[in-house]
């Protein structure tokens, strides 16, 4: 620990002295007329087999070099961009495609992905007001290898997977924005409950390729989303919309959202605010959130600096307490969770459904990133970033009848959790490095050090008490205070010191081989505070180590103008979810959950009008760490387990066909298809069962890995006059999956005693752990009012009203009902 300390503290002097000495030295040369400067020295990366330049001496004017000509069936490649141009949204744009930019902040792809070693898609803002998406979910169903189940009306709680990932939480996916992670702790507890509001979002990117320049959960892709980037454009956007949930007592949904970005010479600034309230899937959910995010940014003759961060507030009448009664009950009441007679939710049979008006879900998040860019010279860039996060999310509900029913003995039990990480980090690359007979190469690599602390505390009110009612759920020993229940607090944190390179050889000019290397050191410590019954002589306290080097290599090879066959392979860890409530010293040291992963892929862009890409997938991965569909009935606590071994065999495909490369003029008519077949199969592993006092360990080798769809299809048609209007229908299907390793398909009972399925009796509550496939229908349009900068838009989601099950996880739990939304977007300039 002392060493990693000592380390950190280099790292963390060397990113300083790279951040403070350049800005220090050097006088930013100011716009003669107000304009933004030039950039004159910024990352260069030349054509692949192009040799080293020096710096060029005046000569006379010749033809500037032609591309060789398309063939009439071919849409010649856009035009390459000049070192230090930004684009429309104020980015350094990068000429080199076959590796991420040197930069996580400005994004994790290029900006041309034809030449990029591996699977990678850019979800762009042209894409992002065409969907006209109410969620980041709606919005990730059109990328390919990405699938998603909704269970609340705002999409706050998101639930994607990649590859064959499980949906629940994204716990296998490393989700980022701007580069920076936003899963609650990627080493201790990788969940997560927020995304950035898709309204002030630019773009998207996700990688499902050889991945190594980013970690850890990299079996399965990385997530990232772009903010609003200071220097792009002058605007202000003010959006508005109401709607309505078919099935949710809250009357009016709503969103409300305004930015504006302004840049003053050499100085960009962001701000931002998005609101929303709608009503979710049960009769008595809300979502509720207000969301703060700005950026202040400099840059000057060769290097920039930019600070950013936020503040997110969710205030959600939303838990986990789902239908435990039969399946004739759960379709005969539809979406009423309040006073359902004869049922339970939850695997607290006696909390009857009127007192799952109290549970809550509260979270807070603040996050802070600056990021210092170093342009050396042509071809040498240094990247230096330091970031912050804090997030701390309760989740009140009710237990034993509840404190209304039963004030002498009902009581809201809490499960507050808080995350907090700070990180510092450098990259460093060099381009166009000459190797022999023309060949070229490029080389980045990068060092971080990072720490983490999760404080889990499960505890109780006052008997009686609710939220309200001056509650005083806090993180206390069980027994004084007339408190319910027993009380537990946990503290685990991490120290994580990662390192990669990566070097792409530009073997010629339409073929570029990368290989590179990942080094993950990481060190666990648990420690338990107090526990059921009190404090604990002596505390418990545990610890694990952990150390990898993951290899990858990665290819692109542009076969035909502007069709590329890809592919790769690397390894990818994805770090053990460390909630253990009894922090039994016989689970540590943790697991290592290490996946082989390989692809090999196609994408083209050659015949005009049409966007092709499908990848062929495989991964084995060991000690698979999957989520139960119950929680432990002391603490309500979910329940992990480990199989050995589980094999993934896939593909996916993203086709897009436009008629206006055609036709010509502003007139277009479109199709769009999204299919990803993911087929997770358990190869080894056993599953513990029984009704608590007798526990039987069962085979599940051959079974699916619970929460992982089979199939999962997104296909659109739409029409529009580009500029003035555009309409478009999706038809959306999330294929069957399980919620349980044992893939039961009968719904079964649950003692509330044990949390384990039981034979049914006539007190029991039932759960299924089978989610059949399901069709769901949405559809969107607009107009653009001429010469007034105004959008009028409608929308809806699952417009045929569909009563399904979305998910099984602690109960069923009915998908959102029919929703639809009516709005405006004013955007001017300034």
């Amino acid at each position: 620990m002392l060493v990693r300390r000592q380390l950190m503290l280099t790292v963390m002097a060397g990113a300083v002295g790279l951040m403070t000495s350049p800005v220090f030295a050097q006088e930013a040369a100011q716009p003669a007329d107000g304009a933004l400067p030039e950039v004159e020295v910024i990352q260069k990366k030349a054509p692949a087999a192009a040799k080293k330049k020096a710096a060029p001496a005046p000569k006379a004017a010749s033809p500037a070099p032609q591309p060789p000509p398309a063939y009439d069936y071919v849409d010649a490649a856009p035009p390459a961009a000049r070192p230090g141009e930004r684009g429309s949204d104020g980015r350094v744009v990068d000429n080199q495609s076959s590796i991420s930019p040197v930069d996580p902040s400005r994004g994790i792809l290029p900006e041309d992905t034809q030449n990029f070693a591996g699977s990678a898609t850019h979800v762009t803002s042209e894409q992002i007001s065409e969907i006209r998406p109410k969620d980041n979910a709606e919005l990730l169903s059109r990328v390919p290898g990405v699938t998603f189940v909704q269970d609340d009306g705002m999409g706050r709680h998101i639930n994607i997977g990649v590859r064959g990932s499980p949906n629940r939480r994204a716990r296998k996916v490393l989700v980022m924005e701007d580069g920076f992670p936003i899963n609650f702790a990627t080493y201790l507890d990788p969940s997560t409950h927020y995304t950035p509001p898709v309204h002030r979002v630019e773009s998207i990117e996700v990688m499902r390729g050889p991945i190594v320049a980013y970690g850890p959960l990299t079996n399965h892709g990385v997530v990232n989303f772009r903010n609003l980037n200071p220097f792009g454009a002058n605007e202000t956007v003010i959006t508005a919309a109401i709607g309505h949930t078919k099935g949710a007592d809250y009357d009016v949904n709503n969103y409300r959202h305004v930015h504006t970005r302004q840049n003053f010479g050499n100085v960009g600034v962001v701000a931002s605010y998005t609101g929303g309230d709608a009503g979710g899937a049960w009769s008595n959910e809300e979502s509720h959130y207000n969301d703060f995010y700005g950026a202040l940014a400099w840059r000057g003759f060769n290097q920039d600096l930019t600070i950013s961060g936020g503040y997110h507030r969710q205030r959600d009448h939303y838990d986990e307490s789902n239908f435990t009664g039969t399946e004739e009950d759960f379709y005969r009441y539809g979406r009423q969770k309040p006073n359902r007679p004869g049922t339970g939710f939850g695997l607290a049979r006696d909390t009857r459904g009127d007192q799952t008006n109290l549970n809550r879900y509260l979270a807070d998040l603040y996050r802070i990133q600056g990021v210092h860019n170093w342009y050396i010279d042509t071809e040498t860039t240094i990247t230096t970033r330091l970031y912050y996060s804090d997030h701390s999310r309760d989740r009140p509900h009710s237990r034993r009848l509840g404190p209304i029913n039963a004030p002498a003995d009902g009581a809201i039990r809490s499960r507050n959790r808080d995350y907090t990480f700070w990180g510092v980090e450098s990259r460093f690359e060099k381009t166009n490095i000459p190797l022999f007979a023309g060949v070229t190469f490029d080389v980045q690599t990068g060092i971080r050090y990072e720490e983490q602390k999760f404080e889990n505390c499960n505890t109780s009110g006052r008997r009686g008490e609710y939220p309200g009612s001056s509650f005083t759920g806090h993180c206390l020993p069980s027994g004084p205070n007339n408190l319910r229940e027993d009380t537990q607090l946990s503290v685990f944190e991490a120290d994580a010191f990662a390192a990669f390179l990566q070097v792409p050889v530009h073997l010629t000019n339409n073929l570029t081989v990368t290989p590179g290397v990942r080094f993950e050191n990481y060190d666990i410590t648990g420690e338990r505070i107090f526990n059921a019954g009190g404090f604990l002589n002596p505390p418990t306290r545990v610890d694990s180590d952990h150390n990898h080097v993951l290899p990858s290599v990665g290819f692109a090879w542009e076969t035909m103008p502007r069709s590329t066959v890809y592919g790769g392979y690397h390894q990818g860890i994805t770090p053990m979810v460390v909630r253990n409530p009894s922090l039994a010293p016989n689970s540590f040291p943790l697991p290592d959950e290490k996946g082989d992963n390989f692809e090999i892929g196609f994408r083209s862009t050659a015949v005009r009008g049409l966007t092709l890409d499908f990848a062929y997938f495989h991964s084995k991965i060991d000690n698979y760490q999957v989520k139960a569909p119950v929680s432990d009935p002391v603490f309500n606590n979910s329940v992990y387990g480990i199989v050995d071994e589980v094999e993934i065999n896939g593909f996916e495909i993203y086709t897009r066909l436009d008629s206006q490369p055609y036709t010509g003029g502003s007139f277009n008519v479109f199709g769009e298809a999204t299919f990803t077949y993911a087929d997770n199969e358990i190869k080894r592993g056993t599953d513990t069962v029984g009704n608590g006092a007798t526990l039987n360990t069962v085979d599940v080798s051959g079974n699916k890995v619970p929460e992982v769809p089979r199939h999962f299809a997104n296909l659109t048609l739409g029409v529009e006059e580009k500029g003035l209007w555009s309409a478009s229908i999706t038809g959306t299907y999330i294929g069957e999956f399980f919620t349980d390793a044992r893939n039961t398909h009968a719904w079964t009972c649950v003692d509330s005693d044990f949390g384990h399925p039981v034979p049914c009796a006539p007190a029991g509550g039932g759960v299924v752990t089978k989610v059949d496939g399901q069709w769901l229908l949405s559809a969107r349009a607009d107009y653009q009012v001429p010469n007034t900068g105004v959008t009028l838009f409608v929308s809806g989601q699952n417009l045929t009203d569909e009563f399904y099950i979305a998910d099984t996880s602690d109960g069923a739990k009915p998908g959102v009902g029919r929703t639809l939304w009516a709005g405006f977007t004013w955007k001017f300039d300034n």
